[in-house]
């Protein structure tokens, strides 16, 4: 039997794109929200973009599709997702590594970061400044960034805190310039 997170996310896949052609995240939103009434146009925002950073859904050239085989996939009459499992789901592990590519510019100098010595990351260094930052900027606690913060990395498995960290500047969309330029500053 499959995990409950990863059963929830395949049936909303399989409702979703059941005629088998590729959605726009508008189209995706709609249906989320207004056709299936399973939560708010905000929420159903929400997690279409968390579906599509955790490798469920592909966005190719501004559409979406699914990364997921959903054959077989079917929901009881009446059957809702739980919202959380969708605004902030699993990671796709069987598909997510295979399809993903990340194209990584040149270096053009190289910048040295002290080394934190408790974590061995450089990045380390600042996190409790970015976290001032985040909360300053963004209104929230730092215990809710920290609750936050630790979310991600268990979710994501591979996550590191500081890159939480940018997750979450990003998602309470806060300027990404000046939280890049303190984690590559020395």
């Amino acid at each position: 039997m499959q995990d409950n997170d990863v059963l929830d996310i395949k049936r909303v896949i399989a409702i979703c794109f059941r005629m088998g052609v590729p959605l726009s995240p508008d189209d995706l939103e709609r249906m989320i929200s207004y056709d299936m009434d399973w939560m708010d146009t905000d929420k159903a925002h929400d997690s279409i973009k968390a579906l599509v950073f955790a490798g469920w859904l592909l966005d190719k050239d501004g559409m979406l599709e699914p990364n997921t085989d959903f054959k077989g996939i079917e929901a009881p009459l009446g059957w809702q997702p739980r919202p959380n499992r969708l605004t902030d789901p699993i990671v796709n592990e069987e598909k997510l590594i295979k399809n993903k590519t990340v194209e990584i510019a040149p270096i053009k100098e190289k910048i040295v970061l002290p080394l934190d010595e408790e974590t061995g990351d450089p990045r380390a260094r600042v996190e409790k400044r970015l976290k001032r930052f985040i909360a300053k900027e963004s209104g929230l606690d730092i215990e809710e960034i920290e609750r936050r913060i630790e979310r991600k990395v268990k979710s994501l498995k591979i996550c590191t805190n500081w890159l939480a960290l940018c997750l979450l500047s990003r998602e309470q969309g806060l300027e990404m310039e000046p939280i890049i330029q303190s984690l590559s500053a020395s």
